[in-house]
């Protein structure tokens, strides 16, 4: 999108031309004499502005002109919404954040950043996940060992023509008693929890995977950041994503 700013073609106000539609910004007529006027017959400005997902940049349109960014005469530099720009040796000061409001404009930041966080997050999250499917066959192996050390314990006194080793009997027993406790006593320790893990987990990627916007930084959800790449806009602010 193409911006051309200047004074009206009759009298002093500013003008901004988007698209070939003019919007009229001052309408004090204070726009000094020595900013140069839009003239529509040949497209001739002051200056232009030009929004891109690059950014934004502002180009003097003719060697006769002053235009100045942040107090310095510019020809052709990158500006941001919050550049004071300024028109002629008068140093006229326009709004450009009103005039980027005036035209919707959103502003562009990279979300690279992003796939570091999201990758982090996911294996976290796959190695939190192993870790509780090994515990919980873990707890499956003692429940089986506690069955096997009951029939044991149980098949001497109904099947008596069945022999089973004492010693035997007390192993399983004993193995059976002590993962039980092992279980128990680990299971009732919260910092190692897989609740109390991923919670910790899902607070810190809450902190980092957000809108880039420093004026939005809403959280961008559990979603995967190809998803988030292919929306390319933030659904709080609107700001459009950089890749």
């Amino acid at each position: 999108m193409e911006l051309l700013i200047g004074r009206e073609p009759q009298g002093n106000q500013l003008m901004v031309v988007v698209d070939g539609k003019p919007y009229r910004m001052d309408v004090n007529n204070s726009v000094p004499d020595s900013v140069s006027r839009f003239n529509p017959s040949n497209g001739a400005a002051h200056c232009r502005i030009i929004l891109s997902t690059n950014g934004i940049r502002l180009e003097n349109l003719n060697e006769m002109n002053s235009t100045y960014v942040n107090g310095e005469s510019v020809e052709s530099c990158r500006i941001s919404q919050t550049s004071v720009v300024e028109l002629g040796e008068d140093q006229y000061r326009i709004n450009l954040s009103k005039i980027l409001k005036l035209i919707g404009y959103q502003p562009s930041y990279s979300i690279k950043h992003l796939r570091r966080v999201w990758d982090r997050y996911d294996k976290a999250l796959l190695r939190l996940q192993l870790e509780d499917k090994k515990k919980q066959n873990q707890q499956k192996l003692q429940g089986i060992l506690s069955q096997v050390s009951m029939l044991c314990v149980i098949i001497p006194s109904v099947m008596p023509n069945i022999p089973i080793p004492a010693w035997l009997r007390a192993v399983l027993v004993t193995g059976a008693l002590g993962m039980g406790v092992y279980f128990y006593m680990k299971g009732n320790k919260e910092d190692d929890s897989f609740i109390v893990k991923k919670r910790e987990l899902d607070e810190q990627f809450k902190e980092d995977y957000i809108c880039p916007n420093p004026k939005c930084k809403n959280f961008l959800g559990f979603t995967p950041y190809d998803t988030i790449k292919t929306k390319k806009k933030c659904g709080m602010c609107n700001c459009n994503f950089q890749n």
